[in-house]
């Protein structure tokens, strides 16, 4: 046989399992599923997982990552490259709404992985690992590039610092909307109120780096 068929079996046992663990992990959250409860989804033995997992907490490294990338490409779908820079903010904050109040599960998921990692670190692999990723994701941040384009066309304010701006609109929108999002609204018509509230913080950030003497 050949080695592109053997790599195609390698890939779709290992996307099996990741398919698998991301359904489990989303329904029962990850403290609740075990290796055997991956592997009896994934149709896979124990061995196939320790082919490509040393632990199941890589593999809640490697859906927390997968989770990451899908919101951010949902993001960043939106984006309108010849817009203003107040503009693409709009769009992108929106569209981050939108993924929060349709992905609640995923919502819950990521600030239960953050939790966990910040007090049961398992090991220093993963440890290193997850410092790179977020280092990686905040010098390379789509919310950069849309800052600068904002400053330099003078519809943001032209003191902001990109990075711990992008910081503070993504700590202040990711923590309302995963708080909107594991908390149990006891009202009628809960999707208007998820959007009016997470619609009044996108208002707040607008309203606090634009820059008020723009005409853009």
């Amino acid at each position: 046989m050949s080695d592109n068929w053997h790599e195609k079996v390698k890939n779709k046992n290992r996307d099996e399992i990741i398919s698998a663990g991301k359904e489990l992990f989303l329904k029962y959250n990850f403290l609740n599923v075990n290796i055997k409860d991956l592997c009896t989804l994934a149709g896979v033995s124990r061995v196939t997982f320790y082919k490509y997992f040393d632990s199941i907490e890589e593999l809640i490294f490697e859906i927390h990552v997968d989770i990451l990338n899908n919101m951010k490409q949902w993001i960043k779908s939106v984006d309108k490259l010849d817009a203003s820079g107040i503009e693409r903010l709009r769009l992108i904050l929106n569209a981050w709404v939108d993924f929060g109040k349709q992905n609640k599960d995923q919502m819950k998921f990521i600030i239960l992985f953050d939790l966990y990692y910040e007090c049961y670190n398992p090991n220093e692999a993963l440890k290193l690992r997850r410092e790179n990723f977020l280092s990686k994701e905040i010098n390379d941040h789509f919310l950069n590039s849309v800052i600068n384009t904002g400053i330099k066309d003078r519809s943001l304010r032209g003191d902001l610092d990109v990075i711990k701006t992008g910081c503070y609109i993504f700590s202040t929108i990711m923590g309302v909307l995963q708080r909107m999002s594991s908390t149990a609204l006891l009202y009628e018509n809960q999707d208007t109120i998820f959007e009016e509230v997470a619609q009044s913080v996108v208002e707040s950030i607008l309203n606090y780096i634009k820059n008020n003497d723009s005409t853009v």
